[in-house]
């Protein structure tokens, strides 16, 4: 597919060179000559160095099908998106925003556009901590009421040491399913004989309704969280803190260096506790008793300051840690590091990418790890009435539920496939 990406910063540039190596022809726009040269030296992307607020910038990419939109400014990419929209009658257009004005339905609906808030998108992976404690990562499928769990396998875990058909007992008790296995920096999709190992990351998926019932039959320990640290101011702070100061029965503090943004937050949130210091002042979060915190989540502008912050928060005790990355150098280093759970916005965008991206009749596309990605694609005739067993090793990749109509259900072996169906499957990243 022809991709426009209109932006050269972080987010566009990551976007550039991701989709640059599949195959895709790809444009990248920005009034920057220089943000846009690099990225065309190195990868086989155009770069059209004009202002895309103007008309004859956008019609020397006019030939496009897919655009991105995402400048640092949200005023700049709402307009530029009205534009695309209103004069070029382009179709697919996908904008980035941090406003949630911007972001509002009436705004969505306005524009005809897919508008993406990150902020937004960030607190949600952070509330999905609270929510799951016990995972280190949760990827949610919205229309279909399934969540896909990421679990790391202790050493005393019911699950450690057993193959995956041995969990056919728990699995009639509480339909789920392994969809991936993460070993020792390898993703593959698991099979009936494959063992699970202690230090294993396995991808669980199974209904959001049915999440407490699947904790007790794996029997799962872990505790609520009560307790949550908050390093560093950025954007991203006021947004995640506007949510947690609702929760009942969570104890926010925040930390701050900067004395007037201790003052402004803690004007704005009574129920957050504020303190003034360093955010690696180890006698103040000792004193504090980030120790016996159960989430630690830093989120400053400075990603170096946030991942020293996480390693010391998680050496003074805290349970788990979320760490705010907005530079892909350090993406590959955080997990090895004990970062928990690395935030990280452009990959939350690129994955609403990837669902405009429909490849082979693909519906949507969810990206589940570097090598691996969940899909959505319709049964054709030539399938219908077969089960699932029976189209193993065949087309689709690891099936893992099946929706008719309304209603959609974990797939099972013995389930019987019927034309027009949809499958939700976990296939290899091409």
């Amino acid at each position: 597919m022809k991709v426009c990406i209109i932006g050269a910063g972080v987010v566009g540039s990551y976007l550039a060179k991701k989709l640059s190596r599949e195959d895709h022809e790809i444009a990248i726009v920005d009034i920057n000559a220089d943000k846009a040269s690099q990225l065309a030296y190195g990868y086989d992307v155009l770069s059209v160095n004009c202002d895309a607020l103007s008309v004859n910038c956008l019609k020397k990419v006019e030939s496009f099908e897919l655009f991105v939109v995402v400048t640092e400014s949200d005023e700049k990419n709402i307009a530029i998106a009205t534009l695309l929209r209103g004069i070029f009658g382009k179709e697919r257009v996908i904008v980035r925003v941090s406003n949630k004005a911007f972001s509002s339905p009436p705004v969505k609906e306005f524009l005809g556009c897919e508008v993406v808030n990150i902020l937004s998108e960030t607190v949600q992976t952070v509330l999905s901590q609270i929510k799951y404690p016990f995972a280190h990562g949760a990827i949610r499928l919205e229309s279909e009421g399934i969540v896909i769990l990421k679990y790391l396998v202790g050493l005393e875990d019911f699950v450690a040491g057993k193959r995956i058909s041995e969990l056919k007992s728990v699995r009639e008790k509480v339909d789920f399913t392994i969809v991936a296995l993460e070993r020792e920096g390898k993703v593959l999709i698991p099979k009936g004989e494959n063992f699970i190992f202690p230090g294993d990351r396995i991808y669980i998926a199974v209904k959001e309704d049915r999440v407490s019932e699947l904790v007790g039959a794996l029997g799962i320990r872990f505790e609520p969280v009560k307790t949550v640290f908050v390093l560093g101011y950025s954007k991203f702070t006021e947004e995640l803190l506007s949510v947690l100061s609702d929760f009942k029965g969570i104890k926010v503090k925040f930390f701050s260096p900067d004395k007037g943004i201790c003052e402004n937050i803690s004007g704005r949130f009574p129920s957050v506790d504020v303190f003034h210091g360093e955010f690696t002042e180890v006698e103040l979060l000792k004193e504090e008793g980030i120790g016996s915190s159960d989430l630690t989540i830093s989120l400053s502008d400075d990603e170096e300051t946030n991942i020293l912050a996480s390693i010391l928060a998680k050496k003074l005790g805290t349970k788990k840690v979320c760490t705010l990355i907005l530079h892909p150098e350090y993406e590959n280093i955080v997990e090895s590091i004990g970062i928990d759970v690395p935030l990280i916005p452009r990959k939350l965008l690129a994955s609403r990418v990837y669902r405009q991206l429909s490849r082979k009749g693909f519906l949507e596309v969810f990206e589940l790890s570097d090598s691996l990605e969940v899909v959505e694609t319709t049964v054709p005739e030539a399938y219908s009435g077969k089960t699932i067993s029976e189209l193993k090793n065949r087309t689709f990749g690891l099936i893992v539920a099946v929706k008719r109509g309304k209603e959609t259900k974990l797939a099972k072996g013995n389930t019987v496939l019927l034309s027009g169906d949809t499958i939700i499957c976990i296939e290899k990243r091409k």
